[in-house]
């Protein structure tokens, strides 16, 4: 009679028929749905399962898959934890499967939700920047970027200044730094960093590597001569970029070069100063392919000799693992950010 009873509702009632039909696979927990109709109401029930998700259940979900836990999710949407709780059964009842698992002290999610998740989060991505680039934010707020400070000169800035243009309704401040491993996390909306892509409490999106080429002076690259080799570096000053990785180490191992000789070098802590050194001496630098040729095309630098080599590093956009909401700009700025880097190939 149950049966009978389900196949005579209307559409608007199957919602309704459908859960209260609902039961778990115990080996899986998740939600395997009763039939409730002959096959001429396929159609029906083809078209209710295709619907778009409700807005407000989808961001219950992402928000308590963000904090792991129904209490944080409900302070940060301004709701009660029950009204959190009801719209994410609410999504899980109208997916068919479910979402999290209900923990003693927290949540954690299924195999399907770890699938679902990066999607809804690019699809509220995707709304947020197209909100912000097309009708601007109400209340000017700034965007704060912070990137290694010689990447923050001869990089950033002159991409920030064509993405203001764009994009005039969005305030920019940037800040640099030099040391990524004693920057305190948090107060800023977008971080780029160099390194190995492994920062705790961001996820690590490569935006590009970054060759090392050595350079020196105009007028020393004119007395080495144009068809200079790796091996006519190893005799002459350097200057070493101190960091995480020998760069020049890495140069000269990759041509297989053994410097016995070693004239004295000098070290110091950015590439900036590592360029200008060169620029205004007969020392040879190692910079990374990037800031080279903002040099180059000033005049300033010359290639040193031949031959390129990839380091163990690279430059990373850095994305908060948990957070609160943020900034609908950084969210336009990223977006942006990732379509010019696809673009760039630097080319001295």
């Amino acid at each position: 009679m149950k049966r009978q009873a389900a196949c005579s509702l209307n559409a608007c009632e199957i919602d309704i028929a459908i859960v209260a039909n609902q039961t778990y696979s115990q080996a899986s927990k998740t939600p395997v749905f009763s039939c409730l109709g002959p096959s001429s109401n396929s159609g029906k029930e083809h078209r209710m399962a295709s619907r778009l998700p409700p807005l407000p259940a989808l961001q219950a979900f992402e928000a308590a898959a963000r904090h792991e836990n129904f209490a944080a999710a409900a302070v940060e949407l301004n709701l009660s934890q029950s009204a959190v709780s009801h719209r994410v059964r609410s999504l899980e009842q109208h997916l068919g499967f479910l979402l999290f698992e209900r923990l003693p002290r927290g949540l954690r999610l299924t195999e399907a939700a770890k699938a679902y998740l990066p999607s809804v989060r690019q699809a509220f991505d995707d709304i947020l920047s197209a909100t912000s680039g097309v009708f601007g934010r109400s209340g000017r707020t700034t965007l704060n970027i912070r990137a290694p400070i010689s990447y923050a000169t001869l990089w950033l800035a002159p991409l920030v200044d064509r993405f203001v243009k764009e994009f005039p309704h969005v305030e920019v401040s940037i800040s640099s730094s030099i040391w990524v491993e004693r920057l305190a996390t948090g107060g800023t909306d977008v971080e780029i960093r160099i390194g190995r892509g492994h920062w705790t409490g961001y996820e690590a999106e490569l935006l590009f590597k970054d060759a090392l080429v050595p350079v020196c002076s105009v007028s020393a690259a004119e007395s080495m001569g144009a068809s200079a080799e790796p091996a006519d570096l190893a005799d002459r000053p350097l200057v070493h970029l101190m960091g995480i990785e020998d760069y020049w180490a890495r140069y000269f191992e990759q041509f297989g070069i053994d410097r016995k000789r070693r004239p004295v070098d000098i070290g110091v802590d950015s590439a900036m100063t590592s360029a200008e050194l060169a620029a205004s001496s007969h020392r040879i630098a190692i910079l990374h392919q990037t800031l080279a040729t903002a040099y180059v095309r000033q005049g300033r630098l010359a290639v040193a000799a031949r031959g390129r080599v990839l380091p163990g590093e690279a430059m990373y956009l850095l994305i908060p693992g948990k957070s609160d909401q943020r900034n609908p700009d950084a969210i336009l700025f990223e977006k942006w950010l990732r379509a010019e880097t696809r673009q760039s190939d630097p080319d001295m």
